[in-house]
């Protein structure tokens, strides 16, 4: 009898514990130390930073700290340094983007084809998106070298040039240089893309397609384009994001030079901390980044969202 008084009393404690409100309670506390190590280290940098871009705080002033409020922003109207950056940053992500997009879809169309050893080669042109920036920006750093480059020698083997050219340190190439080695190592992520979308688009439409006369041409302009639009978007949009966060691959081919020629926001940022130790400013102009960031973030976010939907 009491053990069964015992069990019935277990059983009710049981019923009260897995009630609604303490399930909640229970999967707030497990969640508790992670929310909390997380917003140590996102939140509390961003509210600093924040805080920080209403100071003038150089390292470089003995007075320390003062309050500027929003002068910071105002003198950002002044600063012609930052305005080339930021076109750099659209142009830079821009010009990758596109190439990429255009070279990944070509590569995902031709592999998606019944090609001898597509396996092979499907795997040989992921190479290069795995492929860590740091050691993309050497490899090109050697490619445009002035003296051992082999670009410079290919293009003066099919005469396209007369001398050698300093690809690095010329205000009107380097940006080129920088770029094309961002689009070698970003095109393999838009080829797989594309290439997961093409095979899962049904074949009997583009059989239908041709059986009613329609040509090549028009079967990728109104089967397969449409069956790839929110995957082109959001592929787009995730590489835009990137692409403004791309430090390591422009620091090590150019440190944002020549001048300020492919320096970008994210450079910028960090000369002003780090080389003038203007943290105030650097802080200020960071805030404006992320701004930015968040914007394509929230389209990202909303496309994807939309994507599920679907």
């Amino acid at each position: 009898m009491s053990f069964k008084v015992e069990t019935i009393a277990w059983r009710k404690w049981l019923a009260r514990w897995h009630s609604p409100w303490n399930e909640t309670g229970l999967a707030m506390l497990l969640i508790a130390p992670a929310v909390a190590i997380m917003g140590f280290v996102i939140l509390y940098p961003l509210v600093r930073g924040a805080y920080l871009s209403t100071l003038n705080y150089s390292l470089l002033d003995p007075a320390g700290p003062t309050p500027a409020y929003l002068n910071n922003y105002g003198k950002i109207l002044q600063d012609k340094v930052f305005w080339e950056s930021l076109w750099n940053t659209f142009f830079f992500s821009g010009a990758s983007v596109l190439f990429s997009f255009i070279g990944g879809l070509l590569l995902a169309i031709l592999l998606d084809q019944n090609l001898p050893f597509s396996r092979v080669l499907r795997g040989i042109c992921l190479i290069p998106w795995i492929v860590p920036f740091i050691v993309v920006g050497f490899l090109f750093t050697y490619i445009f070298n002035f003296d051992v480059g082999v670009v410079n020698y290919i293009l003066r083997a099919f005469g396209v040039i007369d001398s050698n050219q300093p690809w690095l340190a010329r205000p009107n190439l380097a940006m080129t240089a920088v770029i094309t080695a961002n689009v070698w190592n970003q095109t393999p992520f838009y080829m797989l893309m594309f290439l997961a979308g093409l095979q899962s688009i049904p074949s009997e439409l583009k059989d239908a397609a041709s059986i009613d006369g329609a040509n090549p041409l028009q079967v990728f302009w109104n089967i397969t384009i449409p069956h790839l639009q929110n995957i082109m978007v959001i592929t787009t949009i995730l590489m835009l994001i990137r692409n403004f966060n791309n430090f390591p691959l422009i620091w090590v081919m150019t440190q944002g030079g020549p001048i300020y020629s492919t320096t970008t926001l994210v450079i910028y940022i960090f000369r002003l901390a780090f080389s003038d130790f203007n943290f105030g400013y650097a802080a200020t102009v960071a805030v404006i980044w992320l701004v930015m960031l968040m914007v394509m973030t929230a389209l990202y976010v909303r496309r994807f969202e939309r994507e599920i939907a679907l």
